[in-house]
């Protein structure tokens, strides 16, 4: 299981053009996560709302599993180094376990095969999107992690706890 301590971090940029692309936008999006559960109330990660994906609590919670998934996309063992149950108690724990997942996911994306990402697999692989190229199979969830982290912006100006900071 990852400690949850994000602050260690290799932002070495891989030479490969592809890992290093996602790298780039991986650390961005890893600013804009820590920016959007700054100084975030209990209350506010606390309060229910209709539907999973309007609690700040369950899209912090689906960030982590996306995390895992995409480790499992790399076919890295990372993905056994996220937690199950990532249920985090307060915005402090999320940000915290939320970053080391980010930070186990960057490290697979550096340490990937550079010739497998758009390399077509000659029999399918297992899981989702099984017969496309990493990168297809690896970028949807890429993007899901992107559009929740702006989800959680957007709660918090709902729930009247904006927080300007973006990144």
């Amino acid at each position: 299981m990852i400690a949850p301590d994000s602050s260690r971090s290799d932002n070495t940029i891989p030479s490969d053009p592809f890992a290093a692309a996602l790298c780039v936008t991986l650390d961005n999006q890893i600013a804009r996560m820590h920016a959007a559960l700054e100084d975030l109330p209990q209350e506010a990660y606390d309060a229910e709302q209709p539907n999973d994906c309007n609690s700040i609590r369950a899209i912090g919670a689906h960030l982590i599993t996306l995390c895992r998934f995409q480790l499992i996309l790399l076919e890295s063992e990372l993905a056994e180094s996220i937690p199950d149950d990532h249920a985090a108690a307060t915005p402090a724990q999320l940000r915290e376990l939320l970053g080391a997942s980010m930070q186990q996911v960057r490290r697979a994306i550096a340490d990937h095969d550079p010739a497998d990402w758009l390399r077509v697999p000659a029999a399918p692989r297992e899981g989702n999107w099984g017969d496309e190229p990493t990168a297809m199979r690896f970028v949807r969830p890429f993007n899901d992690l992107v559009n929740h982290l702006g989800a959680i912006r957007a709660l918090r100006r709902v729930m009247g706890v904006p927080n300007e900071r973006t990144q």
